[in-house]
Protein backbone atom coordinates (compact mmCIF):
# COMPACT_ATOMS: atom_id res chain seq x y z
CA UNK A 1 0.00 0.00 0.00
CA UNK A 2 1.35 3.33 -0.75
CA UNK A 3 0.64 6.79 1.24
CA UNK A 4 -0.81 8.88 -1.55
CA UNK A 5 -1.99 11.76 -0.77
CA UNK A 6 -2.13 10.90 3.30
CA UNK A 7 0.03 13.35 5.13
CA UNK A 8 2.52 11.78 7.55
CA UNK A 9 3.11 13.59 10.91
CA UNK A 10 6.70 12.95 11.91
CA UNK A 11 7.51 14.08 16.08
CA UNK A 12 10.64 14.05 17.77
CA UNK A 13 10.51 14.41 21.57
CA UNK A 14 12.78 14.38 24.42
CA UNK A 15 11.37 12.02 27.04
CA UNK A 16 12.89 10.26 30.16
CA UNK A 17 11.86 7.11 32.26
CA UNK A 18 8.52 8.66 34.17
CA UNK A 19 7.13 8.44 30.71
CA UNK A 20 7.74 5.19 29.93
CA UNK A 21 3.99 4.32 30.62
CA UNK A 22 2.34 5.81 27.37
CA UNK A 23 5.02 4.83 25.33
CA UNK A 24 4.62 1.18 26.26
CA UNK A 25 0.95 1.81 25.77
CA UNK A 26 1.47 3.06 22.20
CA UNK A 27 4.14 0.89 21.16
CA UNK A 28 2.00 -2.29 22.07
CA UNK A 29 -0.49 -0.76 19.55
CA UNK A 30 1.73 0.24 16.83
CA UNK A 31 3.44 -3.47 17.66
CA UNK A 32 0.48 -5.61 17.06
CA UNK A 33 0.05 -4.03 13.35
CA UNK A 34 3.23 -4.40 12.54
CA UNK A 35 6.04 -7.27 10.63
CA UNK A 36 9.09 -6.58 13.14
CA UNK A 37 11.60 -9.15 14.75
CA UNK A 38 11.19 -10.03 18.55
CA UNK A 39 14.01 -7.40 19.49
CA UNK A 40 11.61 -4.34 18.15
CA UNK A 41 8.80 -5.43 20.28
CA UNK A 42 8.30 -4.07 24.01
CA UNK A 43 9.29 -7.61 25.76
CA UNK A 44 12.51 -6.60 24.52
CA UNK A 45 12.65 -2.18 24.08
CA UNK A 46 10.56 -2.21 27.38
CA UNK A 47 13.03 -4.36 29.73
CA UNK A 48 16.21 -2.23 27.89
CA UNK A 49 14.51 1.12 27.76
CA UNK A 50 14.04 0.93 31.68
CA UNK A 51 17.25 0.70 32.68
CA UNK A 52 18.47 4.18 31.55
CA UNK A 53 19.04 6.70 33.82
CA UNK A 54 18.88 9.36 30.76
CA UNK A 55 17.14 11.53 28.92
CA UNK A 56 16.31 9.99 25.73
CA UNK A 57 14.29 10.83 22.03
CA UNK A 58 11.13 9.19 21.01
CA UNK A 59 10.95 9.38 17.28
CA UNK A 60 6.98 8.67 16.48
CA UNK A 61 4.82 9.08 13.08
CA UNK A 62 1.64 9.69 12.91
CA UNK A 63 -1.01 8.84 9.67
CA UNK A 64 -4.71 10.66 10.40
CA UNK A 65 -4.32 10.73 14.25
CA UNK A 66 -2.54 6.74 14.20
CA UNK A 67 0.65 5.88 15.17
CA UNK A 68 2.76 4.00 12.35
CA UNK A 69 6.01 4.52 13.65
CA UNK A 70 8.38 4.35 16.76
CA UNK A 71 11.70 4.21 17.98
CA UNK A 72 14.28 5.37 20.71
CA UNK A 73 16.49 7.46 19.76
CA UNK A 74 19.78 8.35 22.67
CA UNK A 75 22.46 10.89 22.14
CA UNK A 76 25.70 9.96 23.06
CA UNK A 77 29.22 11.81 23.06
CA UNK A 78 32.64 11.06 21.68
CA UNK A 79 35.78 12.64 21.04
CA UNK A 80 37.56 12.90 17.43
CA UNK A 81 41.29 12.27 18.52
CA UNK A 82 41.27 12.82 22.15
CA UNK A 83 40.30 16.78 21.72
CA UNK A 84 37.19 17.62 19.42
CA UNK A 85 33.66 16.55 20.92
CA UNK A 86 30.58 15.56 18.63
CA UNK A 87 27.23 14.31 19.12
CA UNK A 88 26.31 11.14 18.31
CA UNK A 89 22.61 9.39 17.88
CA UNK A 90 21.95 5.72 18.68
CA UNK A 91 19.03 4.04 16.61
CA UNK A 92 17.64 2.00 19.72
CA UNK A 93 20.92 1.71 21.51
CA UNK A 94 22.95 4.32 23.64
CA UNK A 95 26.62 3.68 22.40
CA UNK A 96 27.22 2.64 26.49
CA UNK A 97 28.51 -0.91 26.18
CA UNK A 98 27.03 -1.61 29.87
CA UNK A 99 24.33 -0.75 28.83
CA UNK A 100 23.74 -2.03 25.42
CA UNK A 101 25.38 -5.33 26.11
CA UNK A 102 21.93 -7.03 25.65
CA UNK A 103 22.79 -6.78 21.97
CA UNK A 104 19.92 -5.69 19.87
CA UNK A 105 19.85 -7.30 16.52
CA UNK A 106 17.17 -6.60 13.27
CA UNK A 107 17.30 -3.26 14.56
CA UNK A 108 14.93 -0.61 12.61
CA UNK A 109 12.04 1.79 13.46
CA UNK A 110 8.99 -0.42 14.58
CA UNK A 111 6.71 0.44 11.55
CA UNK A 112 2.71 -0.12 10.69
CA UNK A 113 3.07 -3.22 8.12
CA UNK A 114 0.94 -1.28 5.20
CA UNK A 115 3.24 1.76 4.86
CA UNK A 116 6.69 0.09 5.73
CA UNK A 117 8.68 1.43 3.17
CA UNK A 118 7.48 4.91 1.98
CA UNK A 119 7.12 5.53 6.24
CA UNK A 120 11.18 4.26 6.88
CA UNK A 121 12.07 6.49 3.72
CA UNK A 122 9.95 9.38 5.52
CA UNK A 123 11.72 9.19 8.62
CA UNK A 124 15.25 9.13 7.11
CA UNK A 125 15.11 12.10 5.36
CA UNK A 126 13.59 13.81 8.49
CA UNK A 127 16.27 12.65 10.65
CA UNK A 128 19.12 13.41 8.04
CA UNK A 129 17.77 17.39 8.17
CA UNK A 130 18.85 17.02 11.85
CA UNK A 131 21.98 19.41 12.06
CA UNK A 132 22.37 18.43 16.29
CA UNK A 133 24.43 15.01 15.59
CA UNK A 134 27.43 14.75 13.45
CA UNK A 135 26.94 10.99 13.28
CA UNK A 136 24.04 8.57 13.84
CA UNK A 137 24.55 4.89 14.15
CA UNK A 138 22.23 2.26 13.25
CA UNK A 139 22.66 -1.23 13.75
CA UNK A 140 22.54 -4.73 13.90
CA UNK A 141 20.57 -4.49 11.08
CA UNK A 142 19.93 -6.56 8.02
CA UNK A 143 21.31 -5.38 4.57
CA UNK A 144 17.74 -4.85 2.74
CA UNK A 145 17.00 -2.25 5.45
CA UNK A 146 20.32 -1.20 6.29
CA UNK A 147 20.70 0.04 2.36
CA UNK A 148 17.64 2.21 3.00
CA UNK A 149 19.74 3.93 5.99
CA UNK A 150 21.84 5.13 3.48
CA UNK A 151 19.70 8.28 2.81
CA UNK A 152 21.14 9.46 6.07
CA UNK A 153 23.80 10.87 4.32
CA UNK A 154 26.48 9.93 1.66
CA UNK A 155 28.96 9.58 4.03
CA UNK A 156 29.11 5.91 6.54
CA UNK A 157 31.50 3.33 8.39
CA UNK A 158 30.77 0.12 8.98
CA UNK A 159 31.77 -0.47 12.48
CA UNK A 160 30.70 -4.62 12.27
CA UNK A 161 29.76 -6.64 9.43
CA UNK A 162 28.61 -10.29 10.37
CA UNK A 163 26.44 -13.24 9.38
CA UNK A 164 23.71 -14.84 11.34
CA UNK A 165 22.40 -18.43 10.51
CA UNK A 166 19.01 -20.07 11.02
CA UNK A 167 16.86 -23.21 10.19
CA UNK A 168 13.63 -22.79 7.74
CA UNK A 169 11.57 -24.94 9.47
CA UNK A 170 8.91 -25.34 7.01
CA UNK A 171 11.17 -26.72 4.58
CA UNK A 172 11.81 -30.07 6.63
CA UNK A 173 9.62 -32.97 5.52
CA UNK A 174 10.44 -35.96 7.52
CA UNK A 175 12.62 -34.31 10.47
CA UNK A 176 15.47 -32.07 11.03
CA UNK A 177 18.18 -34.60 11.54
CA UNK A 178 17.39 -36.51 7.94
CA UNK A 179 16.78 -33.19 5.78
CA UNK A 180 19.06 -30.71 7.22
CA UNK A 181 21.96 -32.15 8.85
CA UNK A 182 25.34 -33.57 6.90
CA UNK A 183 26.56 -36.77 7.57
CA UNK A 184 29.09 -35.67 9.67
CA UNK A 185 26.87 -33.69 11.47
CA UNK A 186 24.40 -36.55 12.73
CA UNK A 187 26.88 -38.89 13.30
CA UNK A 188 28.71 -36.31 16.54
CA UNK A 189 24.91 -36.02 17.71
CA UNK A 190 23.87 -39.39 17.66
CA UNK A 191 27.42 -40.39 18.89
CA UNK A 192 26.97 -37.90 21.55
CA UNK A 193 23.51 -39.46 22.59
CA UNK A 194 24.66 -42.81 22.67
CA UNK A 195 27.34 -41.80 25.24
CA UNK A 196 25.34 -39.75 27.22
CA UNK A 197 23.04 -42.84 27.70
CA UNK A 198 25.90 -44.47 29.28
CA UNK A 199 26.20 -41.63 31.61
CA UNK A 200 22.30 -41.92 32.81
CA UNK A 201 18.55 -40.94 31.75
CA UNK A 202 18.48 -37.83 29.53
CA UNK A 203 16.02 -35.79 30.14
CA UNK A 204 14.61 -33.11 27.85
CA UNK A 205 12.25 -30.37 28.49
CA UNK A 206 10.95 -26.85 27.61
CA UNK A 207 10.34 -24.43 30.80
CA UNK A 208 7.39 -21.98 30.04
CA UNK A 209 5.95 -21.03 33.29
CA UNK A 210 7.86 -18.54 35.15
CA UNK A 211 8.12 -20.77 38.43
CA UNK A 212 10.03 -22.73 36.49
CA UNK A 213 12.41 -20.28 34.42
CA UNK A 214 13.24 -18.40 37.98
CA UNK A 215 14.13 -21.55 39.42
CA UNK A 216 16.88 -22.21 37.18
CA UNK A 217 18.16 -18.78 36.42
CA UNK A 218 20.49 -19.13 39.55
CA UNK A 219 22.45 -21.88 37.86
CA UNK A 220 22.72 -20.74 33.99
CA UNK A 221 24.06 -17.13 35.81
CA UNK A 222 26.29 -19.22 37.71
CA UNK A 223 27.04 -21.74 34.90
CA UNK A 224 27.47 -18.19 32.76
CA UNK A 225 29.70 -16.64 34.88
CA UNK A 226 31.85 -19.55 35.12
CA UNK A 227 32.65 -20.57 31.42
CA UNK A 228 33.47 -17.13 30.79
CA UNK A 229 34.84 -15.02 33.82
CA UNK A 230 38.78 -15.55 32.74
CA UNK A 231 38.22 -14.49 29.04
CA UNK A 232 38.09 -11.47 27.32
CA UNK A 233 34.11 -11.39 26.71
CA UNK A 234 33.05 -11.95 30.52
CA UNK A 235 29.77 -13.04 31.48
CA UNK A 236 27.02 -10.61 30.69
CA UNK A 237 25.08 -11.58 34.23
CA UNK A 238 28.53 -9.89 35.86
CA UNK A 239 26.69 -6.57 34.62
CA UNK A 240 23.81 -5.78 36.85
CA UNK A 241 21.99 -3.96 34.02
CA UNK A 242 22.31 -6.91 31.45
CA UNK A 243 21.07 -9.28 34.23
CA UNK A 244 17.90 -7.37 34.91
CA UNK A 245 16.87 -7.16 31.46
CA UNK A 246 17.06 -10.99 31.04
CA UNK A 247 15.36 -11.33 33.97
CA UNK A 248 12.24 -9.51 32.80
CA UNK A 249 12.38 -11.39 29.54
CA UNK A 250 12.77 -14.40 31.45
CA UNK A 251 9.19 -13.74 33.06
CA UNK A 252 7.61 -12.97 29.55
CA UNK A 253 5.37 -15.23 27.87
CA UNK A 254 7.92 -14.49 24.92
CA UNK A 255 10.48 -16.51 26.77
CA UNK A 256 10.95 -20.37 26.73
CA UNK A 257 13.98 -22.18 28.33
CA UNK A 258 15.30 -25.49 27.03
CA UNK A 259 16.83 -27.75 29.87
CA UNK A 260 18.88 -30.57 29.56
CA UNK A 261 19.27 -33.32 32.36
CA UNK A 262 21.43 -36.51 32.53
CA UNK A 263 19.74 -38.42 35.43
CA UNK A 264 18.35 -35.49 37.20
CA UNK A 265 21.19 -32.92 37.15
CA UNK A 266 21.04 -30.24 35.16
CA UNK A 267 23.85 -29.79 32.19
CA UNK A 268 22.50 -27.71 29.82
CA UNK A 269 20.38 -24.19 28.98
CA UNK A 270 18.93 -22.78 25.85
CA UNK A 271 17.38 -19.56 26.46
CA UNK A 272 15.00 -18.79 23.36
CA UNK A 273 12.17 -15.90 22.74
CA UNK A 274 9.69 -16.40 20.62
CA UNK A 275 7.69 -14.07 18.18
CA UNK A 276 5.25 -14.91 15.33
CA UNK A 277 6.18 -17.83 14.78
CA UNK A 278 9.93 -16.96 14.97
CA UNK A 279 12.65 -18.94 17.48
CA UNK A 280 15.30 -16.71 18.33
CA UNK A 281 18.14 -18.81 20.23
CA UNK A 282 20.05 -15.89 22.85
CA UNK A 283 22.22 -17.35 25.66
CA UNK A 284 22.90 -20.81 26.32
CA UNK A 285 24.60 -22.26 29.75
CA UNK A 286 26.23 -25.63 29.62
CA UNK A 287 28.17 -27.80 32.42
CA UNK A 288 31.84 -28.41 31.74
CA UNK A 289 31.68 -31.75 32.79
CA UNK A 290 31.29 -33.45 29.71
CA UNK A 291 33.74 -32.52 26.40
CA UNK A 292 35.89 -34.52 23.84
CA UNK A 293 33.43 -36.62 21.91
CA UNK A 294 30.02 -35.47 23.93
CA UNK A 295 29.32 -32.41 21.64
CA UNK A 296 26.14 -30.93 24.13
CA UNK A 297 25.39 -27.87 22.69
CA UNK A 298 25.02 -29.43 19.25
CA UNK A 299 22.48 -32.45 20.36
CA UNK A 300 20.25 -30.21 23.01
CA UNK A 301 20.06 -27.48 19.78
CA UNK A 302 18.77 -30.42 17.63
CA UNK A 303 16.50 -31.80 20.16
CA UNK A 304 15.02 -27.67 20.55
CA UNK A 305 14.93 -27.66 16.42
CA UNK A 306 12.81 -30.68 16.17
CA UNK A 307 10.50 -29.40 19.19
CA UNK A 308 9.62 -26.40 17.76
CA UNK A 309 9.54 -27.96 13.96
CA UNK A 310 6.59 -29.67 15.54
CA UNK A 311 5.01 -26.72 17.22
CA UNK A 312 4.45 -25.10 13.83
CA UNK A 313 7.28 -22.76 14.13
CA UNK A 314 8.84 -21.08 11.09
CA UNK A 315 12.81 -20.54 11.74
CA UNK A 316 15.00 -21.46 14.58
CA UNK A 317 17.59 -18.47 14.71
CA UNK A 318 21.13 -18.92 15.66
CA UNK A 319 21.38 -15.22 15.27
CA UNK A 320 24.40 -13.21 14.07
CA UNK A 321 27.81 -14.86 15.16
CA UNK A 322 30.17 -16.60 12.76
CA UNK A 323 30.40 -20.05 15.08
CA UNK A 324 31.04 -23.36 13.13
CA UNK A 325 27.73 -25.08 15.44
CA UNK A 326 25.76 -22.65 13.67
CA UNK A 327 27.16 -23.12 9.99
CA UNK A 328 26.47 -27.26 10.62
CA UNK A 329 22.78 -26.60 11.99
CA UNK A 330 21.60 -24.11 9.92
CA UNK A 331 20.27 -24.17 6.49
CA UNK A 332 20.27 -20.29 5.76
CA UNK A 333 22.42 -17.65 6.21
CA UNK A 334 21.87 -13.87 6.42
CA UNK A 335 24.29 -10.70 6.56
CA UNK A 336 23.95 -7.93 9.44
CA UNK A 337 25.97 -4.83 10.15
CA UNK A 338 26.18 -2.18 11.86
CA UNK A 339 26.98 1.31 10.42
CA UNK A 340 27.85 4.99 11.34
CA UNK A 341 26.45 7.34 8.33
CA UNK A 342 28.77 10.96 9.52
CA UNK A 343 27.81 14.38 7.92
CA UNK A 344 30.49 16.30 5.81
CA UNK A 345 33.14 17.34 8.05
CA UNK A 346 36.88 17.51 7.64
CA UNK A 347 37.95 15.51 10.90
CA UNK A 348 35.51 12.45 10.54
CA UNK A 349 36.29 12.58 7.05
CA UNK A 350 40.59 12.58 7.90
CA UNK A 351 39.33 9.99 10.60
CA UNK A 352 37.70 8.02 8.66
CA UNK A 353 40.25 8.10 6.19
CA UNK A 354 42.92 7.15 8.38
CA UNK A 355 41.11 4.27 9.57
CA UNK A 356 40.84 2.96 6.02
CA UNK A 357 44.62 3.24 5.54
CA UNK A 358 45.03 0.83 8.76
CA UNK A 359 42.13 -1.87 7.58
CA UNK A 360 44.53 -1.95 4.53
CA UNK A 361 47.51 -2.27 6.08
CA UNK A 362 46.35 -4.79 8.13
CA UNK A 363 45.12 -6.59 5.01
CA UNK A 364 48.03 -6.76 3.70
CA UNK A 365 49.95 -8.25 6.74
CA UNK A 366 47.17 -10.92 7.05
CA UNK A 367 47.24 -12.18 3.59
CA UNK A 368 51.27 -11.80 3.60
CA UNK A 369 51.23 -14.42 6.81
CA UNK A 370 49.07 -16.33 4.73
CA UNK A 371 50.88 -16.97 2.15
CA UNK A 372 54.04 -17.59 4.14
CA UNK A 373 52.13 -20.24 5.77
CA UNK A 374 50.89 -22.17 3.31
Amino acid sequence: MTLDNKKLNIELRKLNVNDIEQIELDWLALQSNSNCHFFLTWDWIGAWLKQLTRSFYLLSASLEGKIVALAIIVENKRKVFGCYTIKQWWLNRTGNEGIDQCWIEYNDFLLDKKYEKEIRKSLIVFLSQKKCWKEFVVGMTCSNTQQQFEQLSNYKRDLIEDYGYQVKLTEIENSYLSDVLSRNTRQKINQTERLLKIKGNIDFKVLISIDEKMDILQDIEDIHIKKWQNTSTPSGFLNSIFSSVIKKQLIAECCEVAMLSIDAQPSGYLINYLYKGRVYFYLSAFTEKFSGKIKLGMYLHSLVIEYYRLKGMTHYDFLVGDAQYKKSLSNEYYKQSMTVFFKRNILLGFEDKLKRIKNEIKEYYILNILKRNK
